[in-house]
């Protein structure tokens, strides 16, 4: 089938245009295509292997990306509100400390003792309220530092430097 995936910016500029099974396979087999601002709101990209997609401003809210391969890509100003990113491989993600999603998805994937009760208390209400750093900032003082400590351990750094 005649896939086509546009920009949300620039008039529905055509990124990428081909004959492809579907969606995932035109993504996987153009991961190197500049995909900036790509229009790609729930797709179903269940186990997509998008190392190293470049994903700036794509809207990918409501995606399916369960256990898909985005090591490496480069997510900043995604919008990936609505976004199934369970089981996905999100090691060498780049610039993702501004998504809430991205943040929930990586504490799911740590073991439950990772973090301490207040930390988990913590960590529920930026999921929740969907905090900005300021707000964190505010709200938690260096308390939620362990937080990011944690997580910049298992290959996570930017969440721990926006914080400082």
């Amino acid at each position: 089938m005649k896939i086509e995936i546009k920009s949300r910016f620039d008039n529905n500029k055509v990124l990428v245009s081909g004959k492809y099974e579907n969606i995932k396979e035109c993504l996987e087999k153009n991961r190197d295509a500049n995909l900036r601002g790509a229009y790609l709101q729930g797709a179903n990209l269940r186990g997509a292997n998008l190392r190293g997609a470049y994903l700036q401003d794509a809207n990918l809210r409501g995606a399916y990306l369960q256990g898909a391969y985005l090591q490496g890509a480069d997510l900043w100003d995604a919008y990936l509100c609505g976004s199934d990113l369970r089981g996905s491989n999100l090691r060498g993600i780049k610039n993702y400390s501004e998504h809430h999603t991205i943040f929930q998805e990586v504490v799911r994937q740590q073991k439950i003792d990772t973090f301490t009760q207040k930390e988990w208390s913590i960590i529920g209400q930026i999921i929740i309220h969907k905090l900005c750093w300021d707000s964190i900032r505010k709200r938690f003082n260096k308390s939620a530092m362990g937080i990011f400590k944690k997580l910049s351990k298992v290959g996570f750094e930017e969440w721990e430097e926006k914080y400082k």
